[in-house]
């Protein structure tokens, strides 16, 4: 009796190692299959027609400026959120850690004015999706709550972006970027 139990023992504490160490590599399981959750969203966005649907209310998240840093809250879709100020327009973005530069859709791309009609869509790239073209363009200025950064190297990618994504261009330049369970601090 107390071999099946110390067996049955084992056996669950291997399961449950497995799971713990599957779940801290998680990006590296992601690439290693070639999905990743946000493909799975994107798919089933696409298939239900919601992939340039605007934000609904609820999953928008609250930024707090105080001095130096910015906190943002998690917002109920389990993403950060926030309205940035880019050439003094205001943009929605996606908070990506994930993308290396800041990337913007065209119609966001035009309400911070920037020329459609002169861009040149020449850089490959890599997405969760693929590889797509982008036209590499320099925002003055990119600022979310008191956070400003000036000179941020942007692309924008011409299809199948659904939302501006605030990516490593922006993040990087920050004294640092704390990440909670439901809270995000940008610090200048």
């Amino acid at each position: 009796m107390s071999s099946k139990l110390i067996r049955d023992a084992v056996v669950v504490c291997a399961i449950f190692s497995v799971g713990i160490l599957a779940f801290s590599k998680r990006e590296f399981l992601y690439d290693f299959i070639g999905v990743h959750p946000s493909d799975i969203a994107q798919a089933r966005a696409n298939r239900l027609g919601t992939q340039n649907a605007p934000i609904p209310n609820e999953v928008k998240a609250m930024v707090v400026s105080n001095g130096s840093a910015t906190s943002i809250s998690k917002s109920s879709d389990g993403h950060f959120w926030v309205e940035a100020q880019v050439n003094a327009s205001s943009v929605r973005f996606l908070v990506d850690t994930g993308a290396s530069v800041v990337a913007l859709t065209p119609q966001d791309a035009q309400l911070t004015g920037i020329n459609l009609q002169e861009l040149k869509y020449t850089s490959p790239i890599n997405t969760a999706s693929g590889t797509v073209m982008a036209a590499p363009v320099r925002l003055s200025m990119v600022s979310v709550g008191n956070v400003s950064v000036r000179n941020v190297r942007a692309v924008v990618i011409e299809k199948g972006l659904p939302h501006s994504l605030l990516g490593m261009s922006y993040l990087g330049e920050l004294q640092t970027v704390e990440v909670s369970k439901g809270l995000m601090i940008l610090r200048q």
